[in-house]
């Protein structure tokens, strides 16, 4: 590690560290538990770091969420169809039957008239 001196301060020159996508999510799972501030200072990160991280998590998690909400959505509307024309079979088959009966009386009664 690089140093130099400043007045009476040794800077450090920062390495860029790689961080996965699951540690990365670690740490923003340990701020939502131990607190932002806490989490950044035991990680050594910037709060524009872990900003931009939580906005891509975010982000990625949302679309994820909403495309499960539209897969969820669109499934639902289905069975709803599909069960609108069941029923719909159920009332035609209902109205034949009435029918039939109304022909059927009549057929043995010539003075039945369905009010």
């Amino acid at each position: 590690m690089n140093a130099y001196h400043h007045s009476n301060y040794i800077i450090m020159a920062s390495q860029k560290r790689k961080f996965t996508d699951e540690q990365k999510l670690e740490i923003l799972r340990q701020a939502n538990e131990m607190g932002i501030i806490t989490v950044i200072r035991n990680h050594n990160l910037s709060y524009s770091v872990f900003a931009r991280w939580r906005e891509k998590f975010v982000k990625k998690d949302q679309s994820k969420q909403d495309s499960i909400s539209r897969n969820k959505a669109r499934s639902e509307f289905k069975q709803i169809m599909e069960e609108n024309s069941q029923l719909k079979r159920i009332i035609a088959d209902q109205a034949l039957e009435l029918k039939r009966k109304d022909e059927e009386l009549k057929r043995i009664n010539p003075s039945y008239s369905r009010r």
